[in-house]
């Protein structure tokens, strides 16, 4: 038991590292970008490239880890990313630039799944839920880390440098992904097919991309409504500071929960989410939206735990590694669609705050796709 613990809390600091370093990159490639005198455009398909190789290769990398071995998967993501960073480092135009990013998406695509799926393995019985909170806590440690960190160091050192360093550090991950796999359950095509038409993952999987959609478009063009009014770059930063932060506080709570009723949280915090959505639509003043963001962060807090739960505590263990690719890459269809649709709306009715309405009514109908099926008796716990 103890080295299973150990094993827990060595993927739990690496995945919390991984995207610590990734969010150290991520807010210095537009303003990198400039310096090499990148048109617009090509530096908003540098910024999305990311999505582009990790929405391909997130269901190769699950089934893979279903078939081969998770850690391994974990030590070829953490080399594309260091190589990412690399070319970053070396990069002299915005085609390189691009390229890095493309990398990046792989490294992604390829850590993330055998991340999420080797702590349903490793979770105690009964505390699968538990056992993702912590590791989407970890997650959301490095979101909130690494943008400040990334900023100090490009700010020292310069953007270069700050690639270089950071594709030096993400080796030093690798001692933490390397370690002997308990005998594994190996996946199958028709297994992995299966899953994905298990009533439950079908429900997570809607009500993340929902929830995807709603939050991407909503928060594109805020930012922008909100430079359009007037206010400057702190405004958005602090919002979006304020939800990461609050996002936090009530994981591992909600995850323990989710062992016990994870279709419950997830309802919960899709109504926690839409709640603070229609506040967002309805106000756009800064402190309004610091308390909104405030209850935006508990709803984000308790959904996310609930909803990889509902996901993936029903899986076949041969088929978690392609499940967890598959519901991951809810948040890609999400980062392209949503200001896509919100784009059209605005683009049509000529009213940002109108748009903003469409983000609470779609997560309530996400939140009602959840309960419906849980009341009827479809989702009931075993």
């Amino acid at each position: 038991m103890r080295t299973l613990i150990s094993q827990v809390w060595r993927v739990n600091l690496a995945t919390m590292l991984f995207f610590t370093l990734i969010q150290v990159v991520v807010p210095l490639i537009p303003r990198y970008a400039l310096t090499v005198s990148a048109s617009p455009f090509l530096i908003g398909l540098a910024v999305s490239a990311i999505s582009i190789t990790a929405i391909f290769l997130r269901p190769v990398s699950g089934f893979l880890s279903d078939s081969w071995a998770r850690s391994k998967l974990m030590v070829l993501g953490l080399a594309f990313g260091s190589a990412a960073y690399l070319v970053l480092f070396l990069s002299t135009d915005i085609y390189q630039i691009m390229l890095g990013r493309l990398l990046e998406g792989a490294g992604v695509a390829l850590f993330v799944p055998s991340s999420m799926a080797s702590a349903v393995d490793q979770a105690p019985e009964g505390k699968i839920g538990e056992t993702l909170g912590w590791r989407s806590l970890m997650i959301g440690l490095g979101f909130t880390v690494g943008p400040a960190l990334g900023g100090l160091l490009a700010e020292a050192f310069g953007y270069t440098t700050t690639f270089g360093i950071t594709s030096v550090l993400i080796l030093f991950l690798l001692p933490l992904v390397l370690y002997r796999e308990p005998r594994m359950v190996k996946g199958s095509l028709s297994v992995s097919i299966k899953g994905l038409l298990e009533k439950h993952f079908v429900v997570a999987f809607v009500s993340l991309v929902v929830y995807a959609v709603a939050w991407m478009g909503l928060l594109t063009f805020l930012s922008a409504y909100l430079k359009i009014i007037g206010y400057g770059d702190l405004q958005i930063g602090l919002f979006v500071s304020i939800q990461a932060i609050s996002s936090l506080a009530l994981r591992i709570l909600a995850g323990r929960a989710a062992d016990r009723n994870p279709a419950l949280m997830t309802y919960i915090g899709l109504l926690l989410i839409s709640l603070a959505f229609l506040l967002i639509a309805l106000n756009q003043e800064p402190l309004r939206l610091y308390i909104d963001a405030v209850i935006f962060g508990i709803g984000i807090g308790v959904f996310v735990p609930g909803s990889q739960t509902l996901a993936l505590a029903h899986a076949h263990a041969g088929s978690r590694g392609f499940l967890s690719s598959i519901y991951t890459m809810g948040m890609d269809i999400g980062n392209m669609v949503g200001p896509l649709i919100f784009g059209a709306v605005i683009q049509a009715s000529g009213s940002y705050p109108e748009s903003f309405l469409i983000a609470p009514v779609l997560t309530f109908i996400a939140a009602l796709v959840v309960l419906v099926p849980e009341r009827m008796g479809r989702l009931k716990e075993n």
